[in-house]
């Protein structure tokens, strides 16, 4: 009986850590708005999506800045050259991180609100202001800039996840509190408790190995989820890129905890197998 039990909650355990450890890491790098910022970061030193941006930057900059009649047509070609060299100025970086930021807020508030429909949004506004900044020095005008420039990348099917994603999120440290005190009780159950222990180690092996597996496949999803404006296809390719890259972290960190697992099951099997002897 004691055995059947603990083989049930060492079952029940690794199930449980399955789902935590994808929480945990959306948790980190998709709900945390640091996080994606830090995730999404090299996205705006990638040259495909840089050129998708660009144009999507230059469009928004001539639409939004307030410019004299007279400077229309010489400022449009301004701001195409500025648009397109913008990634050489030394406040992208952070007007690139502060994109991101304002751009997960405002999909997130978008997502959460059942009033209205959600989408991917992205609040270039950072952006048009570095464009606007150096457009102005070339004309020597100070451009007024808006106070936000948003964009909707046209993905509601992927807005659509997002609720699910900040509820699971949520519950990532319950369950991996809940698969870690399982498999402490099924260790303390258990009657033969060395090979509950490395039957627990061989089994987190095979839960990273099936991490591993899926990473491939979620990478995949999300770049087909990205449908539309090129922009937004970019985006979803290459952020899948990132998202499985990061993951990997964590499937190495829990191959070498189940490595750690297995042997000491190992160890404590040897050691009760010489008091025998």
């Amino acid at each position: 009986m004691r055995t059947a039990a603990s083989a049930l909650l060492v079952i029940v355990a690794l199930l449980i850590a399955a789902v935590a450890g994808p929480a945990l890491w959306m948790q980190k790098n998709v709900v945390d708005q640091a996080g994606f910022v830090e995730l999404a970061g090299p996205l705006g030193g990638n040259k495909a999506f840089q050129e998708g941006l660009s144009a999507m930057a230059a469009d928004q900059a001539a639409a939004s800045l307030d410019l004299p009649p007279q400077l229309n047509d010489l400022a449009a070609a301004v701001i195409s050259s500025k648009a397109r060299n913008i990634y050489t100025d030394p406040g992208y970086a952070q007007a690139w991180s502060d994109t991101l930021g304002r751009s997960h807020k405002l999909t997130f508030d978008a997502a959460g609100n059942k009033d209205v429909q959600g989408d991917i949004l992205i609040d270039i506004a950072p952006l048009v202001g570095l464009i606007a900044a150096n457009v102005g020095t070339d004309l020597g005008l100070t451009l007024p800039t808006p106070d936000d420039v948003v964009v909707s990348l046209e993905q509601p099917e992927a807005a659509k996840l997002l609720p699910a994603v900040s509820t699971l999120a949520g519950w990532s440290g319950w369950l991996a509190f809940a698969a870690v005190g399982l498999l402490i009780l099924a260790v303390l159950v258990a009657r033969r408790r060395a090979l509950t222990v490395f039957l627990a180690g061989a089994g987190l092996a095979v839960v990273a190995l099936l991490w591993l597996l899926a990473s491939g496949v979620v990478e995949s999803i999300l770049a087909n989820l990205a449908v539309g404006p090129e922009v937004a296809q970019q985006f979803g390719v290459e952020l899948g890129a990132l998202a499985r890259q990061s993951w990997q972290g964590g499937i190495n960190a829990t191959f070498v905890a189940a490595g750690v697992v297995a042997l000491v099951g190992v160890a404590a099997l040897m050691v009760r197998r010489g008091r025998t002897t």
